[in-house]
């Protein structure tokens, strides 16, 4: 399972703190001196970081967040959840509680995600965003930690769908465009022998300058995406876990002359889920570590 997820079964506990149904905190008023003192990115990153913008369904408000990353050190998660020093919102189902720099520091990963670039569905740039804290996040059903920023334009925030930490190199034209074609999902399942007994689904993507096209197919408990070229097929990525892959988007960086595909999976029959970065290495897609890339 992926290391986020890994995290969110640790961290699955009770955040008892006094306060409100309904009710928003002052965000600003603990360890301010503190804060400033704790520098979490490094000047120098050479790290790219891609992942999807997640909105507060639960509140309104001008902030947006992504998952964190353990950094590897062997900190108890259960206890760094304790150790939040104010509660930014609480309503009946959801919390977010937020957690100081100086522990964040110590048990997370955040090389390239000190200024992220937000882009809309059609990979057109909306805006800027800047790191404001650590948080952690308690729901009904999940719970994790959290980078949280704010966009320089928080208009744009609604059109935004994903976004990339420390952009250094140009982007691309976006040339796949999805389109429905079940007799295709079939196609590729007889032709490539795939074996299903429940669960057979495809989402296809035609690339418009070169004709070829790319299919997601989901099976049972398994995904592989398939590349159609001069009538062949050929299997460019095949998960090495029980997964299904409920979303795609191909982000405008190439790798060996293939854009690199930021997905959504599923554990099926779970509530279980991840986000993943795919580069191609010329062969096929291969999952990066922790969502990153090297500029």
């Amino acid at each position: 399972m992926k290391n986020h997820l890994i995290i969110t079964t640790l961290i699955f506990v009770f955040v008892q703190l006094s306060c409100n149904n309904s009710k928003t905190y002052d965000k600003e008023n603990i360890n301010n001196t503190t804060a400033k003192q704790i520098n979490l990115f490094d000047s120098i990153d050479n790290n790219t970081y891609i992942g999807f913008v997640n909105k507060y369904y639960f509140q309104k408000t001008d902030e947006f967040y992504i998952e964190l990353y353990s950094n590897g050190n062997n900190l108890n998660f259960e206890k760094v959840s304790e150790l939040a020093d104010s509660v930014i919102y609480k309503d009946d189902e959801n919390t977010r509680s937020r957690i100081p720099l100086n522990i964040a520091s110590k048990g997370f990963d955040f090389r390239g995600i000190e200024e992220l670039t937000l882009l809309d569905e059609k990979h057109n740039v909306l805006t800027k965003a800047h790191f404001v804290r650590v948080e952690f996040l308690e729901g009904n059903i999940f719970s994790y930690f959290t980078a949280v920023y704010k966009t320089q334009n928080s208009k744009l925030l609604d059109k935004a769908v994903y976004c990339i930490g420390n952009l250094k190199e140009k982007l691309t034209k976006a040339t796949y465009i999805e389109f429905e074609d079940s007799l295709l999902t079939y196609e590729i399942a007889n032709k490539l022998n795939l074996t299903h007994t429940h669960t057979l689904e495809g989402k296809h993507y035609i690339n418009r300058i070169k004709n070829d096209t790319i299919s997601v197919i989901n099976l049972d408990n398994s995904v592989q995406i398939i590349e159609k070229l001069n009538s062949r097929y050929k299997c460019i990525y095949e998960s090495k876990v029980s997964e299904q892959i409920l979303k795609l988007t191909f982000i405008p960086i190439t790798r060996n002359s293939k854009p690199i595909l930021l997905t959504e999976s599923m554990e099926p029959e779970t509530d279980n889920g991840w986000n993943s970065v795919l580069v191609y290495d010329g062969t096929k897609y291969i999952e990066t570590d922790k969502q990153r890339i090297k500029n």
